[in-house]
């Protein structure tokens, strides 16, 4: 029985003989090379069966899981909303891009467009607010503003113990109450997380490292617990390749280059610069953010760390 590939095989037929394995001579098909008995035919639930889980709930759907859907006529599924979150810089030492510096004292504006970028490949629909200067009422109407249209506003600057260090003070009297403010890592020591109603507000440090570290352990987590993720990030054990050491007696949170050898991973600090907060090149290169918590000292080569890969969020 002539058939065509990917067509149901014929009521007890049980072998596929491809037609370039066969010859016709006289009106009789010719066999050229056997073939076992079942060759070139799929069995029912080669693939998947019933009640087999094929996309699990929090999965991102990416090209395989749109393929995999229309193979089962699954036009119309739920998803889960991307979270909006609004982002602004604050600080009247800051420049927007393109803006005219005014003196030298000036920098220009990294953190709004670091976190944007960051939050935009985690899954947020991000609302991008710029910068604001150290005044009391523009931070605090600019806050209004991204409340009202966002679910998560993120903002850097303005919460440590200067004198112009307002955003800590303006939360509150939005209405919002404070989860925590201050946490025992380095770098990111002064944050403020707060709730208001359904929303949230994360004020995140000024220095650009600083803040970049912070939005990955705390704005992130948020963000993929909003879109139904298990985890915001992925975490593997590494061994030393060098001597590490610790700067503080806090939970350090430092940039390192991590490899694969062997089928193991390795972490090391090779052109890593030792300096402020403000050092946001560390992170260049495919780098990792190494753990050490507060009951760790130096540490030797060789010592397994916990590193987070900072790839696929």
């Amino acid at each position: 029985i002539k058939t065509f590939t990917g067509s149901k095989m014929p009521h007890g037929a049980d072998t596929l003989i491809q037609i370039e394995n066969v010859t016709v001579e006289d009106g009789r098909i010719i066999i050229n090379e056997s073939v076992p008995c079942g060759s070139s035919v799929r069995p029912i639930g080669e693939g998947y069966r019933a009640g087999d889980v094929l996309i699990k709930k929090g999965t991102k759907i990416g090209f395989v899981e749109i393929g995999v859907m229309a193979a089962l006529n699954r036009v119309m599924v739920k998803v889960a909303l991307k979270p909006r979150v609004a982002v602004v810089s604050t600080g009247s030492e800051i420049l927007d891009l393109g803006a005219s510096s005014e003196n030298e004292a000036q920098i220009r504006s990294s953190n709004n467009y670091t976190l944007a970028a960051l939050f935009e490949q985690a899954g947020a629909e991000v609302v991008q607010l710029g910068t604001v200067d150290d005044d009391k009422n523009s931070i605090m109407q600019t806050f209004k503003n991204a409340l009202s249209c966002a679910d998560i506003l993120v903002s850097t600057g303005g919460v440590s113990v200067g004198d112009y260090d307002f955003v800590k003070d303006i939360v509150p009297r939005l209405g919002a109450e404070v989860v925590y403010k201050g946490v025992a890592i380095k770098p990111g020591k002064h944050i403020l997380v707060a709730q208001k109603e359904e929303k949230f507000i994360l004020a995140l440090p000024g220095f650009a490292y600083s803040s970049t570290v912070t939005a990955i352990l705390y704005v992130l987590p948020l963000i993929a617990k909003m879109l139904g993720r298990e985890s915001a990030y992925k975490t593997v054990a590494a061994k030393l390749s060098e001597d590490f050491t610790k700067r503080s007696k806090l939970t350090e949170f430092t940039a390192c280059n991590i490899e694969i050898i062997d089928g193991e991973y390795f972490v090391n600090f090779r052109d890593k610069k030792v300096g402020s907060s403000a050092i946001l090149i560390n992170m260049l290169n495919s780098s990792a953010l190494m753990l050490t918590g507060e009951d760790d000292g130096n540490l030797s080569e060789g010592t397994y760390v916990n590193v987070i890969l900072l790839e696929n969020f």
